[in-house]
């Protein structure tokens, strides 16, 4: 039985890491605020004081952090990862970071004598804890072998991307550019069918017809609601991913035009008070904007 380590309990990370115990795979966790630790525990989860100590005589280390800096962070210093690191051990990241975070940590993990492949997943927190999420995976093949059966407990399907950890990190931007990008147009046209005095139910039915992707289906259904206060993916975490989204397209000689507009409706929305609030929580910005009443 391979022993898993998972460091980074937040939405998305408490999901994936239950999935994992329930599957009957032996789990070590840790997290910043050790209150957050206590549900896994309940679930047969062994709970670590560091994240040096959760690594020890791991196979596999699963983390599931905020951004590029907290990745760097949980891997350096004297209670990092590559202190208590085994050399064949393999390292999977969940986070959306940047195509050249991927490419460092590929470095990282070869000069080390770990493996690393980056497993960038699709999905809300609720997915995550009933193992529905989709995932992009790519890297070192061996280690996504043994990552595999793991991967499975939280996910529907697995996308393999070869051997470059960035091919996952650069697909998972731009899906969720495709997605942010669809929350923006579908902002856009709900301000513009109320201030016509359309119906916001069937505007949201011709929504459901156009996309068949289920997560625009519950994206059609909360801006219409105006539902955001669940904060299942933060303001705060929205704006790092458009940010990413811009300097990756930037750095291919490309444009994301949409992402610039949903950057400055972020940076509003931080303005406002809305960090708390789910990504979609833009659309109150859009309302402002159109002098519609908004949060």
């Amino acid at each position: 039985m391979k022993k898993i380590a998972f460091v980074g309990l937040g939405n998305m990370g408490s999901g994936m890491a239950s999935s994992i115990v329930r599957a009957g795979f032996d789990l070590r966790v840790w997290n910043r605020t050790a209150s957050k630790m206590a549900p896994l525990q309940e679930l047969g989860a062994e709970t670590a004081s560091s994240i040096r100590d959760a690594v020890e005589g791991a196979d596999l280390v699963f983390t599931s952090l905020m951004d590029d800096g907290s990745v760097l962070d949980a891997l350096n210093g004297d209670e990092g990862m590559l202190e208590g690191l085994a050399r064949n051990a393999v390292h999977v990241c969940l986070t959306t970071v940047s195509p050249t975070l991927a490419d460092s940590l590929k470095g990282i993990h070869e000069q080390h004598g770990s493996e690393f492949v980056m497993c960038p997943v699709l999905g809300r927190p609720d997915a995550a804890a009933d193992g529905s999420l989709i995932a992009l995976l790519a890297g070192s093949a061996s280690g996504a072998d043994k990552a595999a059966p793991v991967i499975e407990s939280f996910t529907q399907m697995v996308f393999l991307l070869g051997a470059e950890p960035r091919h996952a990190a650069v697909l998972k931007l731009c899906l969720n550019y495709a997605v942010i990008s669809n929350i923006e147009l579908m902002s856009e046209v709900y301000a513009c069918a109320e201030k016509s005095g359309l119906d916001l139910e069937q505007v949201e039915g011709f929504f459901r017809t156009l996309y068949g992707f289920p997560v625009l289906h519950m994206y059609a259904e909360k801006i219409r609601n105006r539902a955001f206060s669940d904060g299942g993916f933060k303001m705060t975490g929205g704006l790092k991913d458009i940010r990413l989204m811009l300097d990756s397209a930037s750095q291919l000689g490309t444009s994301f035009d949409i992402g610039q507009i949903i950057e400055s409706k972020m940076d509003e929305a931080l303005t406002l008070g809305y960090e708390e609030l789910d990504w979609s929580a833009i659309y109150e910005v859009t309302r402002r904007r159109a002098d519609l009443d908004h949060a």
